[in-house]
């Protein structure tokens, strides 16, 4: 059974219903309360109307006149229309350095928007982010006007018939992605780090250096080695301490206690 009462009661001891406004008497008796000179906390008390309540009342009847609420329900109209959109694809193309405020700015200046139909700077960014892969591309090749998503083919497309230029060679990998040789030890080079290596874990700087001098080995090679090594014995240790702790069988306990 759906409940229709009021849904709670505030601090006070008023009673209301969540997610609905105040009753229109209530709002008025308000504006007239305030009207007299009552002070918005003696109104919140007398009236059992929360403060908060009591000074947004106040507040949007001192800017708009209006006694009535916000619309309700619904959603607010939307500011990014499909041609505020383009516009902003557009802008983003010819000036890939533009800010979201400058573009609200700019949208403001050349009359696309009116003061109080422009989209917000979140809304803005949210367009960017949403702009398909091939505007960026065209942003890429410098062709915004002839790619926009409104004309007769992608970027994509255009760059594959040739019609934005001539072919770019295939991109290569920046250097930090790229995979490096792995580097192969010697038979005497493996045998001298692994001396050095159960002398002490970690090596000082004189150790390293008389290791380059015997191995021919450059100083960054044996450090990785050795952090590699040390990696390597933490889990050789620890698989032989697992294994130690579960391959005693119950007759091995009793064998040890002496049963």
């Amino acid at each position: 059974m759906q409940h229709r009462g009021p849904s709670g009661v505030n601090q006070l001891g008023g009673l209301f219903l969540s997610g609905r406004p105040l009753p229109a008497c209530k709002r008025r008796r308000i504006i007239e309360l305030a009207a007299c000179g009552i002070r918005s906390s003696d109104i919140s008390r007398s009236l059992k109307v929360s403060n908060g309540c009591v000074s947004k009342i106040l507040g949007h009847y001192y800017r708009t006149g209006a006694v009535g609420p916000k619309a309700m329900g619904g959603s607010k109209p939307r500011m990014a229309t499909p041609k505020v959109v383009a516009r902003i694809a557009q802008m983003k193309l010819e000036q890939p350095s533009l800010f979201a405020w400058e573009i609200r700015r700019q949208l403001h200046a050349e009359g696309t928007c009116t003061s109080n139909r422009i989209p917000s700077v979140s809304s803005i960014n949210r367009v960017l982010r949403k702009l398909p892969s091939d505007l960026r591309l065209a942003a890429q090749l410098g062709s915004a006007r002839d790619t926009l998503p409104w004309g007769c083919c992608s970027p994509t497309e255009a760059a594959a018939t040739g019609s934005l230029g001539t072919q770019h060679p295939p991109r290569q990998l920046p250097p930090s992605t790229q995979h490096k040789n792995r580097t192969v030890f010697s038979r005497q080079q493996a045998e001298a780090l692994e001396r050095e290596f159960q002398r002490g874990q970690y090596p000082d700087t004189d150790t390293r250096q008389r290791l380059a001098a015997a191995t021919q080995l450059p100083d960054t090679t044996i450090k990785v080695w050795f952090s590699n090594r040390r990696a390597k014995w933490r889990r050789e240790a620890k698989q032989e301490l697992e294994a130690g702790a579960t391959g005693d069988s119950p007759e091995q306990w009793g064998q040890d206690l002496g049963i």
